[in-house]
């Protein structure tokens, strides 16, 4: 099996995954040293120019800062691979042509999903070999259909791959779930700001309507329901909220960037886990 990562997916593998007592920091699990002793990784080019621009994002402490760049110019460019140009071209000439949205791109997303094509097609001639890792729900949408009508493999998501570890018996089930939680809790950061300043402002003297509607709005916000939120935004009660406070309004506006719907997404992955996942506790 080849795993082909995507730039979040090293991301999280890794800023999740770091400790740092005082000045001393590790990488508790080492994820990708892990993987790569039982599979092969693989990432494009364009993914690692990326990395190098997106390793600091969630991150202002310097010491954390310096242990990834020195790990990451270290050890990442030993899953970088000489690649045929011209092959190479004709793959990205393709995937361009069959998914017009990226016509004007250029992405790891893309050049991951080019990259698998071209493994499959000019290197490897092996169909099922190639598998995407990314937790950029866009892009699963957009290149799942691609995955499938060339059978190159599949596309999954970080703790997919966290799970297939622990089939192999690398890491253990609870690490997985663990994972999963502290992914969350890192794109959550402004959604714990949000709860607070809301509970900060129930304190403070609000008409009944006004109070009625802003615990409707954090009923809203706790479900992660944003089409509900949404809608809260609309009502006339949302205007007179807003201009009790600004900051409220500024992180509800956060709530529909990429990561905050990730965490529902999330939310629904780790219940499914839990569910539907074969471990030895469920026979």
């Amino acid at each position: 099996m080849i795993f082909i990562l995507d730039t979040c997916t090293i991301n999280n593998l890794l800023q999740v995954d770091l400790t740092c007592n005082d000045d001393d920091c590790e990488l508790e699990y080492n994820y990708l040293s892990k993987i790569s002793k039982h599979f092969e990784i693989k990432l494009p080019q364009k993914n690692y120019d990326e990395l190098k621009n997106t390793f600091t994002k969630n991150f202002s402490d310097v010491e954390k800062i310096k242990y990834l760049r020195n790990y990451i110019t270290q050890y990442i460019p030993a899953y970088l691979d000489t690649v045929d140009k011209s092959d190479y071209d004709s793959s990205l000439e393709f995937i361009k042509k069959i998914c017009p949205k990226y016509k004007n791109e250029d992405n790891g997303e893309l050049h991951s999903t080019v990259y698998a094509l071209y493994l499959n097609r000019y290197k490897n001639n092996l169909a099922f070999q190639t598998y995407f890792i990314t937790d950029d729900d866009e892009a699963i949408e957009d290149f799942k259909v691609v995955f499938k009508s060339n059978y190159l493999g599949e596309i999954f998501t970080t703790i997919d791959l966290l799970c297939i570890l622990s089939i192999y018996g690398i890491i253990f089930y609870k690490d997985v779930i663990n994972f999963a939680h502290d992914l969350k809790k890192q794109y959550i950061q402004s959604y714990s700001e949000l709860m607070y300043e809301i509970e900060l402002l129930q304190k403070r003297g609000l008409t009944s309507q006004e109070s009625s509607f802003l615990t409707k709005l954090y009923e809203n916000l706790e479900k992660l329901n944003f089409d509900a939120l949404k809608n809260n935004m609309e009502h006339s009660l949302y205007k007179k909220i807003k201009a009790k406070n600004k900051t409220i309004d500024t992180l509800l506006n956060k709530l529909f960037s990429e990561d905050l719907k990730k965490v529902a997404i999330l939310e629904r992955k780790i219940k499914e886990i839990k569910s539907q996942y074969w471990t030895m506790d469920k026979i």
